[in-house]
């Protein structure tokens, strides 16, 4: 049979059943010509044709392609079944659609955030490279020293190349306006060693990379709208930046972002002093790996680089450690732990799904026992009713994936914009969010997956087909002790992944609710904040920058309801750690470099702690006598008090940054104040030292006004008092600090949310499972039923016969279930660090919130086994 006659089915039926009913009309009128009567004549025809149904069923097969049809016939049927049962097929599909589309939402977010943060073309070949002077400094500081750089270029065996960039705060002068752009120096190897070329124009000349002829400008897409209005006639057009004058040469793609977020990139112009320089890691490197050279093999050539270096640069390299990293790993110290938890527990979701559809397919099969026996009674075999029963649930499936896909769609779009776009600029990775080709295939995979397993987990349930049994009016079936354990199993299973999900939901709610309450004390409602970054050209010295500085205090600190002013290089919640240094206690034996304690540092001006209602333990704050004229001096936390000088006041001791040997003054210690967790990944008790401004200036600060309401409204007097010490200054951001604070924790609310929407899935879906499973217990049990109330057993014998098998199975999935759990807590505390902590009380309280949703489970179910009617059980006999 040809494929166009099993598209024209029907009517080639009809065309063959004509030509038979043909054949048997001649045969009738040529026995009637023999004389026979008419009655005689088509019952000679009809034994000479045989028996017609045959004959049709003969031609139906001859003329059939087989597999193919069985499958489409299939195919309709299933679709029958599920639109005559819509109340199944509805809980069926939502039940599924909950596990893939859970999956295919987070996948989405795993698979841009870290499998594909960029899209290089040689992703996995780009590394970053840094050294580390044995101390964990952070991603903020993961910086090479300039001639260490250039050895690498020149010298590496392991590295097609290797480009460096300077991190930069421009201010840009467009009509007497002053703004800001983050952006990047870069040498001029920089583009063509990420395979990236420009939209409009051209990168940098090697030539551009000399101080003096570095005045070249590319634009990122972006800044190439918003500022020229994406005029095709930029190129060679002037744009003044830092108070020079540089020409656009180049505008890079629209999915060109690196680093992210910057929208200028301009020449690595470094002056000779600079090149030969060791002692500065300034400079952030990356490398391109040669085919066929891998990740370990780049560290143990950079671990000799840094034995060679610090051999003979003992002064600057002694101690350090070069090392080197993938990029698109750069962010897996914060990424992994969160969207990998959330990755497997949208794995956890699934598979409850899983187990709750093959409940409502075994609960389904009670009502279609008869079915299954006529079919094996016609001849149908265990493969042909498997055939019939996987195509049935991978219509379920694909009916799943699709309501799953397109709920992904927009829950994709509602993640990817949730989150403030002051935290996710930062991100690689996070404006790819999107349901692409990968995922869509992973969903369409994961629904066939599922309906053949749940299929042919329904054919086993079915079993061999007892035909004497079901046949009967009525029959109630029997379930053999395999499907017992395997019914059980499912409720069990249901419970270990209830648990589970409720446990991790718990913990991540719990969480976030600890740390939405970490900054409470710094009252961050009334107070603004906003980032100031000097031009290196118009303040060169200490003492422009801190004459600036000190007139932006004095002007904002006279602004009507203004309470308190402070200057800062680092403010809490910033989601930027401080700069780590290491230390030396005076009168401390001494150590070597790599042993000396380490700290945070952040230089604060006197009002800093006022400002930010931070308490003073002992001692005293800085004050304005702590000048550059004065001596040196620090205020300390109250953890690196007690870890340093556990049993004496640390007020009046003396310590310097550095190791013993650094040529660092020594500072008094004049304070202790409370400790403040300065973002929410880290530890609450790191040590941490100030130091004050006026002693330890720097360009870019950030600045916090204490106001008596409304810290939005004083915007615009800020600037106008910036504006009047010096037009060419531009803020960076403004904003009311307490926004900045719920920002910066704003990806731990949303897994908070995520993650009690999984937990709400899970208990609902084990509650269904459950409900499911004990109501074909009782179906399963009409007739033992009926037999024990004949015997005499009471409705509260029955009650606590079906509350004992749920509460037995509960019981048994929480003996498995809490271990599972204990460690998964263990583990989340581990590696989701700053968030979760091990808390066995919740672990207590959702075993027992399983343990009552089991008795509500089978609860309804015991009440139909209770009104029983022995006549109509026994009856089946």
């Amino acid at each position: 049979m040809s494929w166009m006659r099993f598209f024209r089915r029907r009517e080639w039926d009809e065309e063959r059943e004509h030509e038979l009913q043909s054949y048997l009309q001649i045969e009738v009128d040529r026995n009637a010509s023999r004389g026979l009567l008419p009655d005689e004549a088509r019952y000679a025809a009809q034994r000479k044709l045989g028996n017609a149904t045959r004959v049709r069923e003969e031609v139906y097969r001859m003329n059939s392609i087989g597999y193919p049809e069985t499958l489409w016939q299939d195919i309709r049927h299933g679709l029958r079944t599920l639109r005559k049962n819509p109340r199944f097929t509805a809980i069926a599909v939502l039940t599924l659609a909950l596990g893939i589309g859970a999956n295919t939402a987070v996948f989405s977010m795993v698979n841009a955030l870290l499998l594909h943060p960029y899209n290089f073309r040689d992703l996995d070949k780009i590394v970053r490279i840094w050294e580390n002077r044995g101390i964990d400094e952070g991603l903020d500081a993961r910086f090479l020293a300039p001639a260490d750089a250039a050895d690498l270029k020149s010298n590496s065996t392991v590295f097609e190349g290797v480009a460096v960039y300077r991190w930069q705060n421009f201010n840009l002068s467009t009509e007497g306006k002053a703004q800001q752009a983050l952006g990047v120096s870069v040498s001029s190897n920089f583009f063509g060693l990420l395979g990236a070329r420009p939209s409009l124009g051209r990168t940098f000349l090697e030539s551009e990379e000399q101080p003096g002829n570095d005045q070249a400008a590319v634009l990122s897409q972006a800044m190439w709208q918003r500022q020229f209005g994406g005029d095709p006639n930029i190129l060679g057009k002037p744009m003044r930046i830092n108070g020079r004058v540089f020409t656009i040469v180049g505008v890079m793609p629209v999915e060109f972002k690196y680093p992210v977020p910057v929208e200028l990139w301009t020449p690595l112009a470094l002056t000779p002093a600079e090149k030969v320089d060791r002692a500065k890691l300034s400079l952030v490197a990356i490398g391109l790996l040669k085919p066929g050279v891998s990740i370990a093999q780049a560290r143990a050539e950079l671990d000799g680089f840094s034995r060679q270096w610090a051999q003979s640069h003992p002064l600057t390299n002694s101690g350090r450690m070069a090392t080197c990293l993938e990029i698109r790993k750069e962010l897996y110290s914060f990424t992994l732990p969160l969207f990998g938890l959330l990755q497997v527990a949208a794995i956890f979701v699934l598979l409850l799904a899983c187990a709750n559809l093959a409940s409502l397919l075994f609960a389904h099969m009670i009502g279609r026992q008869k079915e299954i026996a006529v079919r094996a009674a016609l001849g149908a075999g265990r493969l042909r009713l498997a055939q019939l029963y996987v195509v049935e649930t991978v219509l379920l499936s694909l009916s799943a994936g699709i309501v799953a896909t397109g709920t992904s769609l927009w829950s994709v779009k509602a993640l990817r914009t949730s989150i403030p776009i002051g935290w996710t600029q930062w991100v690689p990775g996070w404006d790819g969010i999107e349901l692409n080709f990968s995922v869509l295939a992973l969903t369409i995979l994961l629904a066939v997956v599922v309906g053949v397993g749940c299929g042919v987990a329904a054919v086993l349930h079915a079993g061999r087909v007892e035909l004497n049994v079901r046949l009967k009016e009525g029959g109630p079936g029997v379930l053999s002790r395999a499907k017992a354990k395997l019914r059980s199993s499912l409720v069990v299973s249901q419970v270990v992944f209830a648990l589970v999900l409720l446990v991790c939901a718990g913990l991540t709610i719990q969480g976030f609710l600890r740390l939405a309450n970490i900054y409470k004390e710094l009252e961050a409602a009334n107070v603004l904040r906003l980032e100031i970054s000097l031009p290196k050209e118009s303040y060169a010295d200490d003492a422009k920058i801190t004459s600036f500085y000190q007139g932006v205090l004095r002007g904002t600190a006279q602004l009507t309801g203004v309470s308190n002013v402070a200057l800062s290089s680092n403010l809490p919640a910033s989601n930027v750690d401080n700069e780590s240094t290491f230390f030396t206690i005076q009168g401390r034996p001494a150590l070597k470099a790599s042993e000396s304690p380490s700290a945070d540092l952040r230089i604060a001006s006197a009002d800093y702690f006022r400002t930010l209602k931070v308490p003073l333990v002992s001692g005293r704050l800085f004050m304005d006598v702590d000048s550059v004229a004065g001596a040196r001096v620090a205020v300390i936390s109250r953890s690196m008090s007690a870890r340093f000088w556990p049993a004496n006041d640390a007020v009046g001791q003396h310590i310097k940054l550095g190791p013993p040997d650094s040529i660092e003054p020594w500072l008094t210690i004049v304070g202790v104040v409370a400790d403040v967790r300065q973002n929410w990944w880290g530890s609450s008790t790191q040590p941490e030292i100030y130091e004050p401004f006026l002693q330890a200036p720097k360009r870019s600060m950030f600045m916090a006004l204490r106001t008596a309401a409304g810290p939005a409204s004083y915007a615009s007097a800020v600037r106008e008092v910036i504006r009047r010490l010096d037009s060419n200054v531009a803020l960076n951001s403004m904003n009311v600090y307490e926004n900045e604070v719920n920002d910066s924790i704003a990806i731990v609310r949303i897994m908070g949310i995520l993650m009690g929407v999984f937990g709400i899935v899970a208990l609902s879906l084990s509650s269904i499972g459950a409900y499911g499973v004990m109501s074909e217990g009782v179906a399963q049990r009409t007739r033992e039923m009926g037999i024990r109330v004949a015997l005499g057993a009471k409705p509260a014998d029955l009650m606590r016969l079906v509350l004992g098998q749920a509460l037995k199975l509960t019981l048994i999935g929480l003996i498995i279930g809490l271990p599972i759990s204990f460690l998964i807590n263990r583990a989340m505390a581990k590696f989701v660090l700053g968030i979760v902590s091990v808390d066995l009380s919740v672990l207590a309280l959702f075993s027992l919130l399983l343990a009552a949703v089991a008795l509500a489970a089978g609860y309804f179910p015991a009440r139909r086994a209770m009104h029983v009617d022995p006549l109509i059980a026994l009856r089946h006999e």
